[in-house]
């Protein structure tokens, strides 16, 4: 792993808030493509994101891939979207 992705990566793993680290996984992707790397060969585990809090979600379906939360907000893995995690309010998926 490069160290702008290693940083990076340890940025995600250490945010104090869904928020950062949604910020985190951002930069995380657009570095990866920057590098010509997947996210898979980056170096950071996406499906061991760091939760802040608050039950854990329901499985969604239709492509879309819960990551992290907070009380109030999910952070979505839609894999095959142009925009690829997005942060929604959890009564979006209630």
């Amino acid at each position: 792993m490069s160290p702008s992705l290693h940083s990076i990566a340890e940025r995600a793993l250490v945010a104090p808030s869904l928020l950062r680290l949604w910020d985190a996984v951002e930069a995380y992707v657009e570095a990866c493509d920057e590098q010509g790397v997947t996210t898979g060969e980056g170096g950071l585990d996406l499906g061991d994101l760091p939760t802040f809090g608050g039950d854990v979600p329901a499985h969604i379906g239709n492509g879309v891939t819960v990551r992290s939360w907070d009380a109030t907000h999910i952070l979505i893995d839609r894999r095959h979207q142009r925009q690829r995690f997005v942060l929604v309010l959890r009564s979006a998926y209630a």
